[in-house]
Formats: C-alpha cells, sequence, structure tokens
C-alpha cells in the first residue's frame, strides 16, 4: 500500500524537497571537494588488465595503480569476472570515456529509484533520503555497481508482481553476477514457488558464466573463489557485522561468523514468512547489507530498495499464490504472489 494522500499535498512536497535539497547539497559539496569516480577507474583497471592479458586480481608490470587497504582488501578487484569482462570494450573507450559512461549510468539508476520512491511513498522514502543521503552520494560519486543494483531491485519487485517472472529472473542472475550477494533473490523467487523465475536465473547464470569465462578465464574465476574466503576470514570491513563484532569485543575468530549468521537467520525468516512476498522481499534487501562481510561507506544506501514493496502493490484482481494449491486462483490480496 502507498502512503500518497496519507498527508496534505504540502506535506508531501516537504517531504520530497527536504530530502532532496539535503542530498544536492552534499552532492555539490562532494563535487566542490575534488570527488571523482573512483570505482569506475577501479573497474576500469580491470578492463584494461584483462585487454593486456595480465591477471585480473593482481598488478603486473605497467598496469594502472589501484588503491589497496590492507587487510580489508588486498586485491585490485573485489568484484567478481564478469565486472572485468564487461569493462573489456569499456576500456578501449578513448580518454577514459567508459568512466563517464557508466558514472552517467549510476548515476540515472539511482537518481530514478530516489525520484520514483519519493513520488509514490513520500512519506516513507523522504525520511529514508534523509537518513541515507551521505551514503547515497558516496555511491554515486564513485559510481559504485551498488548505484545499478538499486534499479536492479527495483525491476525484481515490479517485474516478479505483474507477472513477469522469466524477466526478473534474468535480472536476479546479472545482478548476481555482478555481486554475488543478490543470490538473495533467487531464494526469494524459490520460496515464492516462482518456477519460471527460478529456471531463468539458472539458464541466464549459465549464460553469464560463460561470458565471464569467455572475457577473464578460467584462473581468474577460481581466484575470485579464494578471494571471496579470504574476505570472510581475515578481510571483513569495520562497517560489517564482524567488525562491529570486534569492536564489541567478540574474539576475532567468532566475530567472522556474524555475516553469514545474519545470513541464515534472515534466509530463514524468509522461508517462515514465505506467504507474505512484501516482508521477505524487504527482508532480502537488507541481507545485502548486513550478511556481506565487506561494507563500504556507501553500501547502506541499498537500503532503501526496502522500500519498493511498498511503493508498488499488487495489482489489483490480480490472481494470488497459494501455498496449498498453487495452480487454484483465489482473489487478490495486498501479500498475494503472482502465479507463475
Amino acid at each position: 500500500m502507498t502512503t500518497r494522500g496519507s498527508l496534505p499535498k504540502g506535506g508531501e512536497l516537504v517531504l520530497i524537497a527536504a530530502p532532496l535539497g539535503v542530498f544536492f547539497a552534499i552532492f555539490a559539496f562532494w563535487l566542490g571537494g575534488g570527488g571523482k569516480p573512483g570505482d569506475a577507474f577501479t573497474y576500469l583497471a580491470a578492463g584494461q588488465r584483462l585487454n593486456a592479458g595480465h591477471l585480473l586480481y593482481a598488478l603486473s608490470p605497467g598496469d594502472n595503480p589501484v588503491l589497496l587497504n590492507p587487510p580489508y582488501w588486498t586485491v585490485p578487484l573485489l568484484s567478481p569476472p564478469l565486472m572485468g569482462a564487461i569493462w573489456r570494450p569499456l576500456a578501449l573507450v578513448p580518454g577514459d570515456g567508459g568512466v563517464y559512461v557508466w558514472w552517467l549510468l549510476v548515476i540515472a539508476s539511482s537518481s530514478m529509484v530516489m525520484g520514483l520512491l519519493l513520488a509514490r511513498v513520500p512519506l516513507l522514502a523522504g525520511p529514508a533520503v534523509l537518513v541515507l543521503s551521505i551514503p547515497l552520494v558516496v555511491q554515486i560519486g564513485v559510481a559504485n555497481v551498488d548505484g545499478l543494483l538499486m534499479l536492479g531491485i527495483l525491476a525484481v519487485w515490479v517485474l516478479t508482481t505483474r507477472g513477469h517472472d522469466r524477466v526478473a529472473g534474468v535480472v536476479v542472475a546479472l545482478m548476481t553476477a555482478l555481486k554475488v550477494t543478490p543470490l538473495v533473490f533467487a531464494w526469494w523467487l524459490l520460496t515464492q514457488r516462482r518456477s519460471r523465475g527460478v529456471q531463468a536465473f539458472a539458464l541466464s547464470g549459465v549464460a553469464v558464466l560463460a561470458i565471464g569465462l569467455a572475457g577473464a578465464g578460467i584462473d581468474n574465476h577460481f581466484r575470485f573463489l579464494e578471494i571471496a574466503a579470504e574476505t570472510s576470514a581475515t578481510g571483513s570491513t569495520p562497517g560489517s557485522l564482524a567488525g562491529l563484532g570486534r569492536l564489541a569485543g567478540l574474539a576475532p575468530e567468532l566475530a567472522r561468523y556474524l555475516p553469514t549468521a545474519a545470513l541464515v537467520a534472515g534466509l530463514t525468516l524468509m522461508f517462515i514468512f514465505r506467504s507474505r512476498p512484501s516482508v521477505t522481499f524487504a527482508i532480502a534487501t537488507v541481507l545485502l547489507v548486513v550478511g556481506s562481510p565487506s561494507i563500504a561507506f556507501h553500501t547502506p544506501a541499498l537500503l532503501l530498495t526496502a522500500l519498493v514493496a511498498a511503493a508498488w502493490p499488487f495489482r489489483a484482481g490480480a490472481p494470488a499464490w497459494n501455498p496449498v494449491a498453487p495452480s487454484d486462483h483465489a482473489p487478490q490480496t495486498p501479500e498475494g504472489v503472482l502465479t507463475t
């Protein structure tokens, strides 16, 4: 259910204008302070290394330098190999033009999500954008891939609740291939019995893996698995649950398991409350943050997408999901799911 109409028109305008004003002020400060799309340059360097026939997850002589921050990251890229593969053509654009193409895409997708949520659920999105304004600015400012994932998450919800399960499954596969943690949405599709979405996810996963193998090679894929294990073991950042656990005095050998414990708990809740798709979808978006061992300053911006289920309710009159007899069509309820 949306919250439009819950406030007088003037109140809605304030809830839209005030957060946007704060956001643009911080963004102007970011740009004025010399901020630039640093993550896009990291992705660019990855594409350049592959084009030169070099290792993706190590720097070779002649490679462009990439900032490292031991022990949190000791390799020049933390993303899966597909990121390097899709940046190979972008790395060929003269004058670092690929960086600015990517940056524009991140700006457009993040802005679209913020704008749509503010327009549809200002009572919820206004305070959320205000609280998350700094992470949102940093996400857009550094051109992090999370800015694209936000639009992907919104698309998964809207597509699925409108019956376009196959397309939603493809989007989930692409997001997972770029950042692994969106795999939680495949679990959401599974718990919602969206069989066509799950099938599309699996087939698309094979396709994007083939693209990654063609563009980055099998050795880099095995190396990424090693890096993921190392990050979970010793490279969890201070802002992650593992880092916060260490700060609270928990032994590091125990704190390292906190993100995994959060994932297990969240996935379990998603199964328990599977008859409430909007609730479990919101849980999935939260797991993108709390379940990750590597959380940057911009990562909490993803929490804004927890509101998409409130902004786009199920269409009235659509058949509801029935956990007892999936083929039977019951009257639509706010928490129903379309049959596949």
